[in-house]
């Protein structure tokens, strides 16, 4: 599902919180096409994370960070230097061993992690413009998330309206 699909009430949640404490280290996990990048300039410091390196190119994400890692989030070690970190539309496509696993570091290193995710049915078939990142890979219910310690925010539809989105916040215990 590409990121001009989320939910704009969802994403207004999100910058609504994460603005209200702009003294915050963030981490856009799977920035695309750079939508979170809006938050560069408002935040203490904007990284981005993106595991497809042709987005590097095609968005220009360069220039739209502070700081950017090429590297898929299952292999990243450096959850501890930030004090949010924002999921949009990334979780279903980790297989759920490697989802869990991103998880569990998040609750360890005491992040504050927004997810935007299909919680109802989401079928794709196989890579999205070419991209083996945007395949998805698990189809994660909002009981699952709530199990993990994820308290929803806001639910609405895609622009279809087929497929619900959940925007939910982790917070550090």
């Amino acid at each position: 599902m590409p990121r001009s699909q989320q939910p704009e009430e969802g994403e207004k949640i999100v910058l609504s919180e994460i603005l209200s404490n702009p003294n915050v280290r963030v981490l856009d996990v799977g920035c695309g096409d750079g939508k979170w990048s809006a938050l560069r300039g408002k935040v203490s410091r904007l990284d981005g994370i993106e595991a497809w390196p042709d987005y590097v190119i095609k968005y220009g994400l360069l220039y739209k960070y502070d700081g950017l890692i090429v590297m898929d989030v299952k292999d990243f070690g450096g959850f501890g230097a930030y004090d949010v970190m924002i999921f949009g539309d990334v979780l279903e496509h980790l297989e759920y061993v490697d989802a869990l696993s991103v998880v569990d570091r998040i609750k360890r290193n005491r992040v504050t992690a927004y997810l935007i995710i299909p919680i109802s049915l989401c079928e794709q078939d196989g890579a999205y413009y070419g991209n083996p990142y945007e395949t998805h890979r698990y189809q994660w219910t909002h009981e699952e998330l709530v199990a993990l310690g994820f308290q929803k925010l806001h639910e609405g539809t895609n622009p279809n309206g087929l497929v619900k989105i959940g925007t939910y916040v982790l917070r550090p215990e």
